[in-house]
């Protein structure tokens, strides 16, 4: 690292510190304490025990109300809130006539459990069609030949890998809020899991299904409307999304009629997604998605399962409305089933980017000259959030090679470019990203998210990035440049360990075991990057200009 780099980063920790004390009332005496603790960065603060906070406030001479912030302020510190009180009496602890130490407080409450934000019962064709092969891109390319690497999988066999893909995703969206349920069917439907927060048991379950007889497909949404019917609650505020999940190769041809499982759908406000394997899809099963707003894809091929199913608009209904809540449940009215349209069927490899609808105006701000950066809104920024904002700002001219920053007028969002890393499949592209601040930065990271396209394993469809500096590796002592660096590390170096994408990452690991025979990773990377990534920066500046 530089000298240069250095100085920033100490002056960067420092401001953080001196941030965190005036967040907790103690800036008067910020200067004070820094000099006599001569801490230098927020994490020297965890190494101050009881004994020698009190011997902060002895030697400070620190008020009683001044004392306790700052010792409440340590206790957070280090995850020990409840012990504040007991810190006071530290001094007088060894004092056989002074009073007995407070009984402890008791264990606090364990955390309510998150609420059930959605309720998925996927719906499986387990019919004799489909143990049929299924497309897929199995064929290395090697030296300018071709030749199989691996046999091909049967429709079944797809399928099972691509749900836990979705199972994955699913799990990455917080713990507890997304349930499953799980049926097969074929001209019977059979329950294999009630839905149930406990996403691990999924991946035993799914792969116990095997495949055999007909194709009953309104019978298995039947039995999927009465699985989620105990979550109904009515469907007011606050009442979790309902969808089936339909996947199936087919046509009906046992079973309920689609009238009646249209009607037991409508009956709890559930959504009917259906997901279509092959060439010959159920015109009534398109007709039931349509009544219930919900969408059809195909998939072609193993990758364009894998894409669907990991994309935001498959996984959540929620980033489907933009992260609006969702709306109250009005029964839909009656209708001639024949003169329902059929749903409109989108490729799965053509699934559309979803906006988080919380941060669309913000993303129509213009951009400013740093100059103008002063006179910018602040948004919903706190004092110190402003204060260190306006100070990264300041210092954008000094960001890594390769990466440049562009403040809104709203100073919580800039915008940002990234040049593709040399040596790798996204050299020669420019690729956009948006940054927003929270209003308790640097105590909580920046959230950023790609806004060009990009095909990158730890990047998802929709742009969000799986980078553990922007989660569990945050400290307020970073800055925005410095995660906008480390991003472009993550570009030029993929983690498969830790993906979204996980066909992306089957074809990045590959191609690295391969010494790069195999080139499916890097030319798809490179084909994305010519495709959605060739606006040169000079061409960037000028169409935010003409905003």
């Amino acid at each position: 690292m530089s000298s240069e780099w250095q100085e920033v980063d100490a002056a960067a920790k420092m401001s953080a510190v001196r941030d965190w004390l005036d967040s907790k009332g103690l800036g008067e005496y910020a200067a004070q304490i820094l000099e006599f603790t001569e801490v230098s960065c927020l994490e020297d603060f965890r190494l101050i025990n009881l004994g020698m906070a009190e011997e902060v406030v002895q030697a400070l001479q620190l008020e009683l109300v001044t004392a306790q912030k700052f010792r409440q302020a340590l206790a957070e510190m280090n995850g020990d809130l409840g012990e504040a009180d007991s810190w006071a009496v530290l001094s007088s602890c060894e004092d056989p006539e002074a009073p007995a130490a407070p009984v402890p407080p008791p264990a606090p409450p364990a955390p309510p459990a998150p609420r059930v934000q959605e309720v998925i019962a996927i719906c499986i064709d387990r019919s004799g069609s489909m143990g049929s092969p299924f497309a897929e891109v199995t064929l290395n390319v090697v030296k300018g030949e071709t030749r199989d690497s691996v046999a091909q999988r049967t429709r079944m066999e797809a399928v099972k890998a691509m749900f836990y893909a979705f199972r994955d995703r699913v799990e990455s969206l917080g713990e507890g809020k997304y349930h499953l349920g799980l049926l097969q069917f074929d001209n019977q439907v059979e329950k294999l899991l009630d839905t149930t927060p406990a996403l691990d048991r999924f991946e035993s379950i799914v792969d116990d299904m095997t495949k055999r007889g007909q194709t009953a497909i309104y019978s298995s949404v039947l039995a999927a409307a009465k699985m989620l019917e105990p979550y109904f609650e009515g469907g007011g505020p606050g009442s979790p999304d309902l969808r089936v999940l339909v996947l199936t190769d087919g046509q009906n041809n046992a079973g309920a009629a689609p009238q009646e499982a249209l009607k037991a759908v409508k009956d709890i406000g559930a959504t009917v997604d259906a997901i279509l394997v092959g060439d010959n899809p159920d015109a009534d099963l398109r007709r039931i998605v349509s009544a219930t707003e919900g969408e059809c894809y195909q998939i072609r091929h193993l990758g364009e399962g894998f894409e669907l199913l990991e994309s935001e608009a498959v996984v959540s209904l929620a980033a489907r409305r933009g992260g609006e809540e969702k709306p109250p449940f009005v029964r839909r009215g009656e209708e001639h089933f024949q003169s329902i349209k059929e749903r409109d069927i989108t490729q799965g490899s053509h699934v559309p980017r979803v906006q988080d609808a919380k941060q669309e105006h913000l993303a129509k701000a213009k951009v400013v000259s740093m100059a103008e950066v002063d006179q910018c809104s602040k948004g919903n920024l706190g004092s110190g959030a402003i204060k260190r904002v306006l100070q990264e700002l300041k210092k954008c001219t000094e960001v890594a090679a390769g990466i440049h920053i562009f403040p809104s007028e709203d100073i919580s969002f800039w915008r940002a470019l990234m040049e593709g890393p040399a040596g790798t499949p996204f050299e020669g592209g420019v690729f956009a990203l948006d940054v927003f601040i929270p209003s308790d930065y640097p105590f909580r990271a920046p959230n950023i998210s790609f806004k060009t396209p990009i095909y990158h394993c730890n990047v998802s469809a929709n742009g969000k990035l799986c980078l553990d500096i922007l989660r569990e590796s945050w400290h307020p002592s970073l800055t925005v440049a410095k995660c906008l660096e480390k991003i472009r590390e993550m570009v030029a170096q993929p983690n498969t360990d830790d993906a979204l994408r996980q066909w992306i990452a089957e074809l990045t690991l590959v191609h690295q075991r391969t010494n790069g025979a195999d080139t499916r990773y890097f030319d798809n990377a490179r084909e994305s990057t010519r495709k959605d990534a060739s606006l040169s920066v000079e061409g960037w500046k000028a169409q935010w200009a003409s905003q």
